[in-house]
Protein backbone atom coordinates (compact mmCIF):
# COMPACT_ATOMS: atom_id res chain seq x y z
CA UNK A 1 0.00 0.00 0.00
CA UNK A 2 1.21 3.57 -1.05
CA UNK A 3 0.19 6.78 0.72
CA UNK A 4 0.66 10.36 -0.52
CA UNK A 5 1.71 12.75 2.03
CA UNK A 6 2.65 16.65 1.36
CA UNK A 7 4.99 16.95 4.38
CA UNK A 8 5.30 20.77 4.14
CA UNK A 9 2.48 23.06 4.04
CA UNK A 10 1.71 26.63 5.88
CA UNK A 11 -1.29 28.11 7.11
CA UNK A 12 -2.07 31.88 8.02
CA UNK A 13 0.03 31.60 11.21
CA UNK A 14 2.94 31.89 9.05
CA UNK A 15 3.87 35.36 8.11
CA UNK A 16 3.99 34.15 4.18
CA UNK A 17 0.66 32.36 3.99
CA UNK A 18 -2.80 34.10 4.03
CA UNK A 19 -4.24 30.59 3.94
CA UNK A 20 -7.12 29.47 6.41
CA UNK A 21 -6.86 26.38 8.32
CA UNK A 22 -10.41 25.05 6.71
CA UNK A 23 -8.83 26.11 3.22
CA UNK A 24 -5.79 23.86 3.69
CA UNK A 25 -7.62 21.25 4.84
CA UNK A 26 -9.94 21.31 1.63
CA UNK A 27 -7.18 21.88 -0.97
CA UNK A 28 -5.30 18.60 0.64
CA UNK A 29 -8.89 16.55 0.39
CA UNK A 30 -9.27 18.28 -3.11
CA UNK A 31 -5.43 16.93 -3.91
CA UNK A 32 -5.87 13.51 -3.02
CA UNK A 33 -3.53 13.02 -0.34
CA UNK A 34 -3.57 10.79 1.92
CA UNK A 35 -2.32 13.50 4.57
CA UNK A 36 0.30 16.74 5.35
CA UNK A 37 1.93 17.75 7.85
CA UNK A 38 1.12 21.38 8.93
CA UNK A 39 4.41 23.03 9.41
CA UNK A 40 4.24 26.60 10.21
CA UNK A 41 6.95 28.52 10.77
CA UNK A 42 8.07 28.19 14.87
CA UNK A 43 4.48 27.43 15.83
CA UNK A 44 1.75 24.78 15.69
CA UNK A 45 -1.13 27.25 16.34
CA UNK A 46 -2.64 26.37 13.58
CA UNK A 47 -2.63 22.30 13.72
CA UNK A 48 -5.71 21.67 15.13
CA UNK A 49 -7.81 24.23 13.35
CA UNK A 50 -6.75 22.26 10.30
CA UNK A 51 -7.05 18.79 11.89
CA UNK A 52 -11.00 19.89 13.01
CA UNK A 53 -11.67 21.06 9.29
CA UNK A 54 -10.14 17.76 7.67
CA UNK A 55 -12.52 15.29 6.38
CA UNK A 56 -11.69 11.88 8.29
CA UNK A 57 -9.80 9.56 6.06
CA UNK A 58 -7.28 12.89 6.32
CA UNK A 59 -4.25 12.38 8.47
CA UNK A 60 -2.79 15.99 10.13
CA UNK A 61 0.21 15.32 11.35
CA UNK A 62 1.78 18.46 13.99
CA UNK A 63 4.81 19.72 12.71
CA UNK A 64 6.73 22.71 12.80
CA UNK A 65 9.40 24.43 10.14
CA UNK A 66 11.92 25.79 12.68
CA UNK A 67 14.14 28.45 11.89
CA UNK A 68 17.32 27.41 12.97
CA UNK A 69 20.74 29.77 12.90
CA UNK A 70 21.27 27.88 9.36
CA UNK A 71 18.78 26.35 7.18
CA UNK A 72 15.45 25.46 8.45
CA UNK A 73 14.18 22.01 9.17
CA UNK A 74 11.26 20.30 9.55
CA UNK A 75 9.99 19.24 12.93
CA UNK A 76 7.56 16.55 12.22
CA UNK A 77 5.42 14.61 15.12
CA UNK A 78 6.29 16.80 17.64
CA UNK A 79 3.43 18.73 20.58
CA UNK A 80 5.91 21.35 21.01
CA UNK A 81 8.25 24.22 18.68
CA UNK A 82 11.78 23.42 19.47
CA UNK A 83 13.49 26.71 20.13
CA UNK A 84 14.62 28.91 17.20
CA UNK A 85 18.80 27.71 17.86
CA UNK A 86 21.53 26.17 16.42
CA UNK A 87 20.73 22.97 14.21
CA UNK A 88 22.26 20.40 16.36
CA UNK A 89 20.14 21.58 19.06
CA UNK A 90 17.29 21.56 17.58
CA UNK A 91 17.37 18.21 16.31
CA UNK A 92 17.24 16.93 19.64
CA UNK A 93 14.66 18.79 20.97
CA UNK A 94 12.52 16.92 18.48
CA UNK A 95 13.66 14.14 19.27
CA UNK A 96 13.17 14.22 23.13
CA UNK A 97 9.34 14.55 21.93
CA UNK A 98 10.07 11.60 19.80
CA UNK A 99 9.51 13.18 16.23
CA UNK A 100 11.69 12.70 13.58
CA UNK A 101 13.85 16.12 11.82
CA UNK A 102 13.98 16.51 8.37
CA UNK A 103 16.45 19.28 6.56
CA UNK A 104 14.18 21.60 5.04
CA UNK A 105 15.13 22.54 1.78
CA UNK A 106 18.74 22.43 2.82
CA UNK A 107 20.88 23.78 -0.05
CA UNK A 108 18.51 26.30 -1.59
CA UNK A 109 20.81 29.66 -1.41
CA UNK A 110 17.83 32.03 -2.65
CA UNK A 111 17.00 31.13 1.12
CA UNK A 112 18.31 29.96 4.20
CA UNK A 113 20.49 27.22 3.45
CA UNK A 114 22.83 24.89 5.03
CA UNK A 115 26.72 25.09 5.04
CA UNK A 116 28.64 24.16 8.04
CA UNK A 117 28.60 20.86 10.34
CA UNK A 118 27.36 18.60 7.57
CA UNK A 119 28.83 15.50 8.64
CA UNK A 120 27.50 15.76 12.38
CA UNK A 121 24.39 17.33 11.05
CA UNK A 122 23.75 14.01 8.16
CA UNK A 123 24.40 11.93 11.16
CA UNK A 124 21.87 13.28 13.94
CA UNK A 125 18.91 13.72 11.49
CA UNK A 126 16.30 11.31 10.11
CA UNK A 127 15.54 12.61 6.38
CA UNK A 128 16.33 15.34 3.81
CA UNK A 129 13.16 17.07 1.81
CA UNK A 130 14.59 15.90 -1.76
CA UNK A 131 11.92 17.75 -3.68
CA UNK A 132 10.45 21.22 -2.27
CA UNK A 133 7.87 22.66 -4.98
CA UNK A 134 9.39 25.66 -4.89
CA UNK A 135 12.96 25.47 -5.16
CA UNK A 136 13.37 27.47 -8.59
CA UNK A 137 16.73 25.99 -9.87
CA UNK A 138 16.60 22.46 -9.81
CA UNK A 139 20.17 22.01 -8.69
CA UNK A 140 18.99 23.36 -5.21
CA UNK A 141 16.75 19.42 -5.23
CA UNK A 142 19.21 17.60 -6.67
CA UNK A 143 22.08 18.66 -4.21
CA UNK A 144 19.80 17.17 -1.61
CA UNK A 145 19.19 14.41 -3.41
CA UNK A 146 22.98 13.43 -3.58
CA UNK A 147 23.66 14.96 -0.41
CA UNK A 148 21.05 12.30 1.38
CA UNK A 149 22.18 9.32 -0.49
CA UNK A 150 25.75 10.03 0.40
CA UNK A 151 25.06 9.58 4.19
CA UNK A 152 22.45 7.09 3.41
CA UNK A 153 19.66 9.19 4.60
CA UNK A 154 15.92 8.90 3.74
CA UNK A 155 14.44 11.36 1.37
CA UNK A 156 10.84 13.26 1.80
CA UNK A 157 8.98 15.79 -0.29
CA UNK A 158 6.64 18.72 0.27
CA UNK A 159 5.10 21.29 -1.73
CA UNK A 160 6.02 23.82 0.74
CA UNK A 161 2.48 25.01 -0.13
CA UNK A 162 1.65 29.16 0.99
CA UNK A 163 -1.72 28.77 -1.19
CA UNK A 164 -4.52 26.69 -1.58
CA UNK A 165 -3.10 25.56 -5.02
CA UNK A 166 -0.05 24.91 -4.69
CA UNK A 167 -0.71 21.85 -1.53
CA UNK A 168 0.09 18.17 -3.14
CA UNK A 169 2.66 19.78 -5.42
CA UNK A 170 5.27 17.95 -4.12
CA UNK A 171 4.93 15.25 -1.79
CA UNK A 172 6.33 11.93 0.27
CA UNK A 173 5.04 9.15 -1.30
CA UNK A 174 4.71 6.21 2.23
CA UNK A 175 5.35 2.71 1.37
CA UNK A 176 3.27 0.16 4.13
CA UNK A 177 1.07 0.72 7.16
CA UNK A 178 2.07 2.62 10.62
CA UNK A 179 3.02 5.51 11.55
CA UNK A 180 4.28 8.32 9.12
CA UNK A 181 7.04 9.22 11.53
CA UNK A 182 7.89 5.41 11.78
CA UNK A 183 8.28 5.41 8.02
CA UNK A 184 10.42 7.56 7.79
CA UNK A 185 13.34 6.28 10.65
CA UNK A 186 12.22 2.63 8.22
CA UNK A 187 13.55 4.95 4.73
CA UNK A 188 9.91 3.70 3.38
CA UNK A 189 9.53 7.30 2.04
CA UNK A 190 10.25 8.43 -1.26
CA UNK A 191 9.86 12.00 -2.61
CA UNK A 192 7.59 13.25 -5.93
CA UNK A 193 6.23 15.83 -7.15
CA UNK A 194 7.17 18.74 -8.93
CA UNK A 195 9.63 21.24 -8.01
CA UNK A 196 10.46 24.78 -9.50
CA UNK A 197 7.60 27.21 -8.76
CA UNK A 198 8.71 30.70 -9.31
CA UNK A 199 4.99 31.97 -9.43
CA UNK A 200 4.51 30.99 -5.78
CA UNK A 201 7.82 33.46 -4.54
CA UNK A 202 5.78 35.89 -6.44
CA UNK A 203 2.79 35.80 -4.59
CA UNK A 204 3.95 35.20 -1.19
CA UNK A 205 6.31 38.70 -2.00
CA UNK A 206 3.06 40.32 -3.03
CA UNK A 207 1.16 38.87 0.84
CA UNK A 208 4.28 40.20 2.73
CA UNK A 209 3.68 43.47 0.65
CA UNK A 210 -0.04 43.87 1.23
CA UNK A 211 0.50 42.66 4.78
CA UNK A 212 3.01 45.33 5.55
CA UNK A 213 1.37 48.21 3.60
CA UNK A 214 -1.82 46.96 5.98
CA UNK A 215 -0.15 47.25 9.20
CA UNK A 216 1.54 50.69 8.32
CA UNK A 217 -1.96 52.09 7.96
CA UNK A 218 -3.42 50.60 10.89
CA UNK A 219 -0.63 52.24 12.61
CA UNK A 220 -1.09 55.58 10.85
CA UNK A 221 -5.07 55.24 11.53
CA UNK A 222 -4.38 54.58 15.09
CA UNK A 223 -2.13 57.64 15.81
CA UNK A 224 -4.56 60.06 14.38
CA UNK A 225 -7.18 58.27 16.69
CA UNK A 226 -8.60 60.98 19.56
Amino acid sequence: MTRRYDLQVHTDASPCSSTPPERVASAAADAGLDGIAVTDHDTLANVDAVRDAAPGDLEVIPGVEVTTTEGHLLALDVREAPPRTDPLTVVDRVHEQGGVAVLSHPFDTLRQYYETDLEALADAVDGVEAVNSRCVRRRFNEHAATFAAAHDLPTTGGSDAHFPMEVGRAYTAVEGDGSLADAVRDGRVRPSGRGRYLSGHVATKLHQFRTASDRAVSRVMSGRSP
